[in-house]
């Protein structure tokens, strides 16, 4: 067994900094790399299958390497990926504290969504989260991969199918950890923020064991960070955001209203602001839910890693990784509210109380039922606002479990042929226990009970509290298995050089659940819905890839890929081909050209769910324009019963990349430059409520009216959408100066300026600017990174811009005569990042900056109908932040 002694570890970094500075990050990805005997040895490169020399082709890469993970002040692999130019549609993060993964985090690229963005872990598939995004969209979980244990990240900014098979639609999304470590290392990271919240300890061990044969890795990380409750952003946290025209007070706080909404009893403004309620213009008693919410949600994570390699022999050798990640999540929101659920109708000296979920009905008097709320209130329905404060916030305790293991070989065939052959099984699991809401028949009894029933507008005593008080349950678990085998190498010369090839099978098994407990899946929780849902299905896949040197400098690669999937679907076989285009001109000078089939297979979750009762928030957008665009009509409806879920009828989604650019390295300058398209037709998607309120045109059949024309219910399962198209230009430009004696200077542009961003709701619709219409996405996303090192110190100061954009609600409010008041636009948007680090010796090194230097807060979207009124994808209430490190090797 081997050690390496201080100077050899000091020599292994020296060479490891060299290299990693010498070449450019923008522009390629590699995954191994080194030099014997002056000859540099073939790699793989994200995004093909054939091992090359050169590092550069025809597939845009980004790399975002360990190094720039520290100098860009990164705590999460999703703040990293979340920052990526190209992620133009905005990142699903943990801020969606109301949705169905609150503990979850993934990212989208090109703005087709997270499940169209593939995530490998060292080029392997893992498995989706088990639950749902919006409780439909499968997707990859990025919150709980342990940042300190990854090596780099490759991003193919393009489709891939024809590589990877499904999923690959907006790109690729590598992870790389590392492995082959020959010395320990222990680092600690402690951040926080000025304003108070979202304090995090980060702690992180990797150590190595080497000898002439074998490698040993071990990694282990632990996380602690608290929650950023809204009360630490009070500016933001609170229902009434200044110069958001929706901002404003939930009027569940403890009212009595007729079936019109009009108030017929409430509490004075005294009893009102002593039970923490808030008294509202209107008379009504309100509530500021926002005192109780979560921006990110408090959690602990433990990650360990093992890696073995092996060699057998020179040509063969074994290797295998095993993880595990588990994490604790814990979410808050508002208190649950109690309203239409129960309705009471007044007929001359009764009050009949009905409870129509259930088919159940009570009649009272009405003089001195229910603490005489009723007495003297004429004929007519009527119905209780109420906040259940005393049931305290409604929480989320969700139990993330991470497990995986790889066992492989790989080596030489021949001289020229090389083998790579694996099995990998993974399985995530997901249990969630949440309280804070009553169910109907706990609600029932506790209105119900004695001789005139309780009045919603009485203090609810701790024992009936506790009565109502539910405790839920959601569990999931999502299992992948895949078995790959592929041969790559050389096949013949041709004049202009030598023609490589790689072919190979894969065979994967994927099986998940989700299982709400049956209480809230039958619908007896009030205001909650659940759903229960299982499937499983197995996919043959094969594949080929060939490179082939036309002239000199001019090198074709074709490759293509047949997937078979054995499920309910109408997937079944889906072919996948790709044409790539090199040529150098000159040594330094690469064109590129690039076209891709896509495909993705419809979500599991989609497939073999069942339709969920969930609720939203939403303006009937049809009532609201009838009425002229103001008043009563226009105002949210709270709590509209919408139904979400699966479509067994729903069929694969195919698409075309396309790509065309140019990568230059000149001395100490590089620059790229790509201009793209994705196309996506047969487009599955599960649109908002009010997205098809919005265009109630196009969804006619998916709006449901009472007999007076009262909006009742809005369906969103998921259904096969028409195309959409994106299309814009990827830029980066890098500059390394080395001084005389002050050390190097370097700086680093990089970005994106989306084109075309065109969504067509139906084959006969006209297609919708999502640039220029509603909730559209910044034009121009980029970042500038300026570094300098000087003997054992360095520094780097990153600049985030986000272009301005659309408010949610444009169309609506320019058709209204709302623009002339409200701003229709979201502010353009800059963050500063500094951060520094100095090695005091070879075997110390200290780290720290601030984030967000100037306190940048999120900018206001006047028109968004929902709280924080912000589009969470793209801000956050943070603000500044600093963090501190240090790591020592020995």
């Amino acid at each position: 067994m081997t050690t390496q002694t201080t100077v050899a570890r000091a020599v292994r970094f020296s060479l490891l900094a060299l290299v990693s500075t010498s070449l450019s990050p923008l522009v390629f990805a590699a995954d191994e790399t080194a030099v014997v005997d002056d000859k540099v040895e073939r790699i793989e490169v994200t995004g093909s299958r054939i091992k090359r020399t050169d590092l550069e082709n025809a597939s845009p890469i980004v790399v975002v390497s360990a190094a720039d993970i520290e100098k860009g002040g990164f705590n999460s692999v999703q703040d990293v990926l979340g920052n990526l130019s190209q992620n133009s549609g905005g990142s699903m993060t943990q801020q969606e504290v109301h949705g169905f993964t609150p503990a979850a985090s993934a990212v989208n690229l090109r703005g087709v969504g997270a499940g169209r963005v593939l995530t490998l872990i060292n080029g392997k598939r893992v498995p989706k989260y088990p639950f749902g995004a919006g409780g439909t969209d499968s997707f990859v979980d990025t919150a709980n991969i342990p940042l300190g244990a990854i090596e780099r990240i490759e991003i193919l900014t393009t489709g891939a199918s024809a590589i990877y098979g499904s999923d690959a639609m907006g790109g690729v999304i590598n992870i790389i950890l590392k492995k082959d470590v020959e010395q320990s290392t222990f680092k600690y990271r402690h951040s926080d923020t000025f304003d108070g919240g979202l304090q995090n300890n980060q702690f992180s061990f990797m150590t190595g064991v080497s000898s002439d044969k074998a490698n040993l890795t071990f990694f282990a990380e632990y996380e602690d960070r608290q929650a950023l409750k809204a009360s630490d952003r009070p500016e933001w946290g609170t229902d009434i955001v200044p110069g958001n025209y929706y901002a404003g007070y939930s009027s569940y706080g403890a009212n009595l209203v007729d079936s019109n909404g009009k108030l017929l009893k409430s509490l004075s403004a005294a009893e009102c602001d002593a039970r923490g309620y808030v008294m509202m213009a209107n008379g009504k008693c309100g509530y500021d839910r926002s005192a109780q919410r979560d921006f990110s949600p408090e959690q602990k994570r433990y990650s360990t890693m093992i890696n073995l390699t092996k060699d057998l022999n020179d040509d063969h050798q074994l290797y295998s990784r095993l993880d595990y990640t588990h994490a604790s999540t814990y979410t808050e929101i508002e208190s649950a509210t109690v309203g239409e659920d129960f309705m009471f109708n007044v007929s001359g000296n009764n009050v009949t109380i009905l409870d129509e979920q259930n088919g159940l009905s009570q009649v009272f008097d009405k003089n001195t039922a229910f603490g005489g709320d009723f007495a003297g209130a004429a004929d007519g329905d009527y119905y209780y606002t109420r906040r259940m404060s005393e049931l305290g916030p409604r929480t989320s305790d969700f139990e993330t479990n991470n497990f995986s293991f790889l066992l492989g070989s790989k080596g030489y065939l021949t001289d020229t042929i090389e083998y790579d052959t694996s099995w990998s099984i993974a399985r995530q699991t997901v249990d969630s226990t949440t309280k804070g809401s009553p169910t109907y028949q706990s609600m029932w009894n506790y209105l119900t009970a004695g001789t005139n029933g309780n009045s919603l507008l009485d203090v609810i005593s701790a024992e009936d509290a506790a009565m109502l008080d539910f405790q839920g349950g959601k569990k999931g678990q999502s299992t992948l298995s895949n078995l790959n085998a592929g041969i790559s190498g050389e096949a013949f010369e041709l004049p202009a050089g030598t023609v490589a090839y790689a072919v190979g099978v894969e065979y994967g098994k994927e099986w998940f659940y989700d299982k709400s407990d049956s209480f809230t899946s039958n619908g007896g929780v009030i205001g909650k819905g659940g759903s229960s849902a299982q499937g499983e299905r197995e996919q043959y896949a094969g594949y080929a890839e060939v490179a082939v040197p036309v002239i000199e400098n001019l090198t074709v690669t074709l490759a293509g890929r047949y997937d078979y999937y054995d499920d309910l679907s109408d997937v079944g076989g889906q072919f996948s081909p790709q044409v790539a285009v090199e040529y150098r001109p000159i040594d330094n000078l690469l064109l590129r050209g690039l076209y891709a089939e896509t495909f993705r297979a419809p979500d599991m979750q989609r497939l073999f769910g069942e339709p969920t009762a969930a609720y939203s928030t939403v303006i009937d957008t049809p009532t609201c324009e009838a009425a002229g665009g103001t008043g009563p009509a226009c105002e949210k409806i709270d709590s509209l019963p919408i139904t979400i879920g699966a479509n067994p009828e729903l069929e694969a989604e195919t698409g075309k990349n396309y790509n065309l650019g140019i990568v230059w390295d000149y001395n100490d300058l590089n620059l790229t430059l790509d201009y793209w398209i994705v196309e996506i037709d047969n487009l599955v998607n599960s649109p908002s409520a009010q997205y098809i309120l919005d265009h109630s045109d196009a969804f006619a059949d998916k709006i449901f009216r009472d007999a007076s024309g009262k909006l009742i219910q809005v369906n969103t399962q998921a259904i096969n959408m028409s195309s959409q198209e994106t299309s814009g230009i990827d830029f980066s430009v890098g500059y390394r100066y080395e001084t005389s004696g002050l050390g190097d200077l370097s700086a680093r542009l990089e970005g994106t300026y989306l084109l075309k961003w065109e969504e067509q709701l139906t084959p006969d619709s006209e297609p919708l600017d999502l640039i220029d219409g509603d909730g559209s996405a910044p034009q121009i996303r980029g970042n500038l990174n300026l570094g300098w090192n000087y003997d054992d110190f360095a520094t780097n100061l990153l600049i985030k811009y986000t272009d301005s954009m659309n408010g949610q609600r444009k169309e609506a409010f320019i058709n209204n005569g709302l623009a002339d008041k409200y701003a229709v636009t979201i502010d353009s948007h800059v963050e500063v990042n500094w951060a520094a680090s100095y090695m005091l010796t070879d075997a110390i090194k200290f780290s720290g900056g601030i984030n967000n230097i100037f306190d940048a807060g999120p900018e206001i979207d006047e028109t968004q109908n929902s709280w924080p009124h912000y589009p969470r994808s793209y801000y956050n209430v943070v603000g500044r932040e600093y963090y501190l490190a240090v790591e020592m090797s020995f």
